[in-house]
């Protein structure tokens, strides 16, 4: 018997699982990381070029995935790929964290972050039971809305993806066309910037960009849903990969533009002071 499901019933359609994999990556950690990558680095390209190498490596691995998924072509992500190739025991463990750490705690914390970003700018109130509230009726509805059929969870998520990228290339547009005087940074490299690319302090900081880059491998868990996926995966996790890495890279590039460096060392709401200073 082939070991190969058969794709007649497919539900998804690339567009859509190219957006899963684009909102996956899309979180929290574009948004907070820079603050604390700005304790210890200074120089504009040594900041950029963390998010490109990050950007890099998550190409890798989404065409080192997209090899696997190829390769055996079932819904899973690395369920299914350690399951096949190892033992089913690892397979169940590698789920098992996966559903109880590698997503309920970013979407917890993507949640917890909206609410914040949310609270700070409509300037709702400081309850302490507010916050909490808007992230947990966040992650209800948004379930809701993915468990109730395809076509109802495939719009959503494609609706909210184009959403989120057309806010973030407003804002990027709109905070360098509004922007009084940009900041004193070069992003050009500069004396010294050798050391800090070589230094502790950056190999650290590529640990909060290897967050923010996280869920590559979305497209993976869907496989069985893709028309050809031999041919498609690949492509969607290229092509979701690379919007992404373009979109911070030009975050970034906006953040330190617009943004005085003292005022984001540290903060964890960077995007609100970007956008506050432009």
């Amino acid at each position: 018997m082939s070991t190969v499901p058969s794709h007649t019933n497919s539900k998804f359609r690339f567009t859509t699982v190219t957006a899963v994999v684009i909102a996956n990556m899309v979180g929290t950690g574009v948004f907070t990381s820079l603050g604390f990558q700005l304790l210890e680095i200074r120089s504009g390209f040594a900041l950029l070029a963390l998010w490109a190498v990050g950007g890099i490596a998550a190409l890798c691995g989404a065409m080192t995935y997209a090899e696997l998924g190829a390769a055996l072509p079932r819904s899973g992500g690395e369920y299914n790929f350690l399951a096949r190739i190892f033992h089913p025991a690892a397979g169940f463990v590698s789920g098992w964290v996966s559903a109880t750490i590698g997503f309920a705690g970013p979407c917890a914390l993507a949640a917890m972050t909206f609410a914040a970003y949310a609270t700070s700018v409509f300037g709702i109130g400081d309850s302490p039971w507010l916050r909490p509230a808007l992230a947990a009726g966040l992650v209800i509805a948004l379930g809701l809305a993915h468990a109730s059929n395809h076509r109802t969870s495939g719009g959503t998520q494609v609706v909210f993806t184009v959403l989120k990228v057309v806010v973030i290339v407003v804002f990027c547009v709109t905070a360098l066309s509004f922007v009084g005087e940009p900041q004193p940074i070069s992003f050009l490299p500069q004396a010294g910037d050798a050391g800090e690319l070589l230094s502790a302090e950056f190999a650290v900081a590529l640990i909060y960009v290897s967050y923010a880059y996280t869920g590559w491998n979305a497209a993976t868990y869907l496989s069985s849903e893709l028309e050809n996926p031999r041919r498609t995966l690949p492509m969607i996790l290229f092509s979701g990969t690379l919007v992404v890495t373009l979109l911070y890279l030009a975050l970034n590039y906006v953040f330190l533009s617009v943004a005085p460096v003292d005022a984001m060392r540290g903060e964890v709401e960077v995007g609100y002071i970007a956008a506050r200073s432009a």
